[in-house]
């Protein structure tokens, strides 16, 4: 895929749907009343982020019609646009939690608002990305909030959330929400055949699989190890049925040594046996795992659709337990004890 031919069919942003929140940004772009701050919602890898930077983009665009003026959608060959998307223009800043920390912390927002109140150096405006700003403490989440309240001028702040809800009601009344939404798997296929040119059948499979989120989808196509490991990851699930205690427990202590990875896992396990109650209950043109109808047939015979209710249920317990902060490992092995049916088969 080529940037210019994924620009022309998103209207110059390089990103596929969203329409309603491109439509939002470029009216601030075109009437020039850009607010001080945006939050920009939604579930993992839909492309907040990438909306985010493209946004920056705009915003000190030098290749518009009037260079003084930021343009309704970003040039993305002009030097500023070019920096933004390398990570090195002077004016833009990235907030995130550390690798090895759990929060945000107060030290970050305090360095954030020491460098607002700085001249910008290049471009129109001073950016400040905070991605995950849910993971704020609450220390930093309350310094926050002078900024917001008493904004430096050129300053813009750009929030990204999976919810509103989990940011203060003080922060929310003081950003502009823009959510973004799921797209559906016609959507995504398209553009996997049209613009990444992959073959249908595997562009098929990736929309399905991608559950509404456009960034999942394109990592699937970069990075052949991705859908791998998530076969690998479904035949180890498959090969519950047979084991025993002592089997599944060394499988949850290894497991809860990756905890980046291991909600994901869960999530892959709740689609898997979501497609085996679709199964069960006469729904197979509804199922995501469309390339392991076999596995999936062969298990909802075993089980049927008490068992995969039952599976469902104790997944979604395992990560409520993982977001009350729970061991991970003991989570695990209440979830590997909670699936009784399994080990009768």
């Amino acid at each position: 895929m080529t940037v210019t031919a994924l620009e022309a069919a998103a209207h110059g942003w390089g990103i596929i749907g969203h329409e309603h929140a491109l439509e939002r940004l470029r009216r601030a772009l075109a009437s020039q009343q850009v607010r001080h701050a945006y939050l920009f919602t939604g579930p993992d890898q839909i492309g907040k982020t990438l909306l985010a930077q493209r946004f920056t983009q705009a915003l000190l665009c030098t290749g518009g019609p009037d260079p003084q003026q930021a343009p309704v959608h970003p040039c993305q060959r002009c030097l500023a646009c070019r920096k933004v998307l390398h990570g090195n223009h002077p004016d833009v800043h990235v907030v995130a939690r550390p690798p090895d920390k759990q929060f945000i912390l107060i030290d970050q927002i305090r360095a954030l608002q020491a460098e607002a109140a700085r001249h910008a150096l290049e471009g129109r405006y001073k950016i400040f990305l905070i991605l995950g700003a849910h993971e704020m403490n609450s220390q930093a989440a309350n310094c926050l909030l002078k900024t917001l309240e008493e904004p430096e001028p050129g300053v813009v702040l750009l929030l990204t959330a999976p919810e509103r809800g989990l940011l203060l009601p003080t922060i929310l009344s003081r950003v502009q929400h823009v959510p973004l939404h799921l797209l559906n798997s016609a959507q995504i296929r398209q553009a996997l055949e049209t613009y990444w040119e992959v073959e249908p059948e595997e562009a098929e499979l990736i929309a399905a699989l991608a559950s509404g989120r456009m960034g999942w989808a394109v990592r699937a196509v970069e990075d052949e190890q991705l859908l791998a490991e998530r076969r690998e990851q479904l035949e180890l699930l498959a090969r519950l049925p047979g084991q025993g205690r002592a089997e599944r427990f060394a499988l949850a202590q290894r497991l809860s040594g990756e905890p980046e990875r291991l909600r994901q896992l869960l999530e892959l396990w709740l689609l898997w046996w979501r497609d085996v109650l679709l199964m069960a209950s006469g729904g197979q043109d509804l199922i995501v795992n469309v390339d392991m109808r076999e596995m999936l047939q062969k298990q909802t015979e075993l089980l049927g659709a008490a068992g995969a209710r039952q599976m469902i249920y104790a997944i979604l317990r395992t990560l409520e337990a993982l977001d009350q902060n729970v061991s991970p490992r003991a989570a695990l092995e209440v979830l590997m004890l909670d699936l009784p049916l399994l080990s009768r088969v």
